[in-house]
């Protein structure tokens, strides 16, 4: 079967997609169509979301290995990948993030400076709520900056920027955007 352009690759990888397909479950084909920046593509999927994806000669190729593998194949263009495919990638990413976090738990809290110290302090005041400890993550800390930001909008001040101005002063000096 030509379904990838070298022939040495070719047997190796139809090998690996049947074996890939023999080995899960619940198994379907997507077809991607070439691009100017990528060739024509075939991912399969598995039922939990798992997936692998292949070049292929053609979308006649990526569809005539699927029917020989006996699984439906699908055109991207028309249905697009599947919802459970970004929740596989989606539950891979928080597996990898778990060790990292925990580590990141136990450090000692981040050395921050005097002029740190006092954007954070104008963006509690700004948002009308206490400052964080020093323990402060930077998504605390970038919620924080949400929160200021909403109060000190000019348009909720009567025109009035002078807070605003300090609330993004006090962004830039923690490094938030």
């Amino acid at each position: 079967m030509a379904l990838f352009r070298r022939t040495k690759v070719a047997r190796d990888d139809v090998a690996a997609l049947r074996d890939w397909v023999a080995s899960r479950s619940g198994v379907e084909a997507y077809v991607e169509p070439r691009t100017s920046v990528s060739p024509t593509t075939v991912v399969l999927v598995a039922g939990d979301g798992e997936f692998m994806r292949r070049s292929v000669a053609s979308p006649q190729a990526a569809a005539n290995f699927a029917r020989s593998v006996g699984i439906p194949v699908y055109d991207t263009n028309r249905v697009g990948l599947p919802q459970r495919m970004r929740d596989y990638a989606v539950r891979q990413q928080a597996g990898r993030r778990q060790p990292s976090q925990a580590a990141t738990s136990a450090a000692a809290a981040p050395v921050r400076s005097a002029r740190q110290w006092d954007a954070i302090e104008t963006l509690a005041s700004a948002a009308g709520v206490t400052a964080p400890g020093s323990a402060a993550t930077n998504d605390e800390l970038q919620a924080l900056l949400r929160a200021a930001r909403a109060k000190a909008h000019p348009d909720r001040n009567s025109g009035s920027r002078l807070t605003w101005d300090a609330v993004e002063d006090a962004a830039h000096a923690l490094g938030l955007r």
